[in-house]
């Protein structure tokens, strides 16, 4: 679950479309990535629907990825992510759930067959 202090730390100036960098842990190890004010607040909004931290959402992401650099795999990783919650209510309003892992599921195949980032 996303801390108040996370949450206050990273939308601190975060409406804006300028590039800004954060510090998460990845797997253990503390990392900084750089993405615009907007894709940081769309990663909170999946943090907060999803129960879950920063740092454990990129853990996850990472152990996704495969080629692509971190900042563009939260990305498209985010676009993934509202992109299918778009299709699942507009296909099935009553199944919310597994929109994570689904998502997480999508993001792998593309960048295994380099349609991702």
């Amino acid at each position: 679950m996303i801390s108040w202090s996370e949450e206050a730390a990273l939308t601190s100036h975060s409406n804006t479309c300028h590039r800004l960098r954060r510090n998460v842990t990845i797997a253990s190890r503390r990392t900084s990535v750089s993405l615009e004010g907007h894709v940081w607040d769309g990663l909170l909004e999946v943090c907060r629907r999803e129960g879950i931290g920063i740092d454990a959402l990129c853990t996850e992401v990472d152990r996704h990825r495969d080629r692509s650099s971190m900042s563009s795999s939260l990305r498209v990783f985010l676009l993934l992510y509202f992109r299918t919650m778009a299709e699942v209510l507009e296909h099935r309003p009553d199944d919310r759930d597994g929109l994570l892992g689904t998502t997480l599921d999508v993001f792998r195949t593309g960048e295994r067959t380099g349609q991702a980032a």
